[in-house]
């Protein structure tokens, strides 16, 4: 199966070519001795396939405010959008020169082999990130 993944990546970066994105996955958080609460984050570094989001992604995402910029991101991996209430999520992609937070993940393919991801831009390109 995963050379099945292959072969249709393969086919498609002829029109979306794949490009290198950090993922910084979200491993836990560490309180500090004040009390503020700080992210803990791993860095992978991975090809992504990036196109504009279509409108019936969007309308999956229940409350996003549809003036933002987002994209949908095709990764070799399977990875969680944001989930409050199981306390897990705030993984981030950088591509684009942005900060991308992962905000829900409509489908995965082969066993979490492939992952389709919404994302939604938290940085614009001016920022430092």
């Amino acid at each position: 199966m995963k050379g099945l993944f292959r072969l249709a990546a393969a086919q498609v970066s002829g029109l979306t070519p794949p490009v290198l994105a950090t993922l910084r996955a979200q491993e836990g958080n560490i309180t500090q001795p004040d009390g503020t609460v700080v992210p803990q984050y791993v860095e992978v570094l991975l090809p992504i396939m990036v196109q504009p989001a279509p409108s019936e992604d969007l309308a999956q995402v229940a409350g996003l405010n549809q003036s933002t910029d987002t994209r949908v991101v095709y990764l070799p991996a399977e990875l969680k959008g944001i989930d409050r209430a199981h306390q897990f999520g705030g993984d981030l992609l950088m591509f684009e020169g942005s900060e991308w937070l992962v905000t829900g993940q409509p489908e995965t393919w082969g066993g979490g082999q492939w992952s389709k991801l919404l994302v939604t831009r938290q940085c614009p390109p001016a920022c430092p990130l």
